[in-house]
């Protein structure tokens, strides 16, 4: 082997151990200190803390936590008060034990002569208790007095109620002062339903899908769009004839028929019996029906245009026939 091959060999195993050597020494000999400079964040301002900085921050504040002991409230006092003070306050807790018990005898002699003069006036320690037993006994008769007050006597109310009567009477008065009761002449249209009866509950459904409305006389009414007219109303038929309706049992009833009428003279006549002949059609057509005039008559087109001329033209104290 060669002088060079040697040398050569030599060197390559003294650079590895040199670099073994600083590769061990360099955790011991760059391990960060506390002690070491900070670098702070140009765009923050703020520190940059390293995470081996942060773990011994962490360790050394908690290994202080442990050792540290917070004192007592007892042991505090214990410490602020000097010896010398503790000597004295025992001094004068023995001098207040003599001073005790030199004045014993001295409060027996006191008590003594205080027995003997409260024995000496029996008559002024009475008095204060006589005077409580004549409140007691104010108190006892006012309150015996009190009691015996006459409770009045409650009965139910059989008599009839003047408010109930006046809201009666005044129901009465608006139906007597009704367009419907105070009207000269009636233009009826009549609808009967193909078979001949109609349920309760489908009438009611009907004349409340077309506006009207359950009010006076037991009528459903329509008025005008802004409520302030009354434009015609609606009556069941029966065997009897036109009768009001029953809300509470109409839902049960059968129904042979419904008659439609108008109120003569009329403020707005030529609306109202337009409206009238309009909704009648329509429910006529909803409940498979026809419509007929006050004379039981077919209301075709002709017989419409001659009631409502004839409605228009209504004067007071004509009659209305065709």
């Amino acid at each position: 082997m060669e002088v060079t091959t040697i040398v050569g060999i030599v060197i390559a195993i003294i650079i590895m151990l040199f670099g073994l050597r600083l590769l061990f020494k360099k955790p011991a000999d760059a391990a960060p200190s506390l002690d070491s400079e900070l670098h702070v964040n140009s765009d923050s301002q703020q520190p940059v803390i390293p995470r081996h900085v942060r773990d011994q921050l962490q360790s050394a504040t908690e290994a202080e936590q442990a050792e540290r002991v917070e004192p007592t409230l007892a042991e505090t006092a214990a410490e602020q008060v000097p010896a010398s003070k503790q000597a004295e306050a025992k001094t004068e807790k023995v001098e207040s034990a003599q001073v005790e018990q030199a004045e014993a005898p001295a409060q027996a002699e006191s008590k003594a002569d205080a027995t003997a003069v409260e024995e000496s006036k029996p008559a002024a320690s009475t008095e204060p208790a006589q005077q409580g037993l004549q409140v007691e006994d104010k108190d006892a008769a006012e309150f015996n007095l009190n009691s015996t007050i006459e409770k009045a006597e409650i009965s139910d109310f059989e008599d009839e109620s003047s408010i109930l009567d006046e809201h009666l009477h005044e129901q009465q008065r608006v139906d007597e002062a009704s367009a419907l009761s105070t009207a000269a002449e009636f233009i009826a249209l009549n609808i009967y339903p193909e078979r001949r009866v109609l349920s309760g509950e489908k009438t009611l459904k009907v004349l409340l899908k077309y506006g009207l409305r359950f009010g006076e006389m037991a009528c459903f009414h329509r008025y005008s769009e802004d409520g302030s007219k009354l434009l015609f109303s609606v009556l069941q038929i029966t065997d009897e004839g036109a009768a009001g309706f029953d809300l509470e049992t109409l839902s049960t009833e059968q129904v042979k028929g419904l008659a439609f009428f108008l109120a003569l003279p009329h403020s707005d006549v030529q609306n109202a019996f337009d409206t009238m002949d309009s909704i009648s059609r329509l429910i006529a057509r909803e409940i498979d029906g026809t419509v007929y005039d006050q004379n039981n008559q077919e209301f075709t087109p002709q017989l419409r245009e001659q009631w409502r001329h004839l409605a228009i033209d209504y004067r007071a104290g004509q009659t209305t026939e065709v």
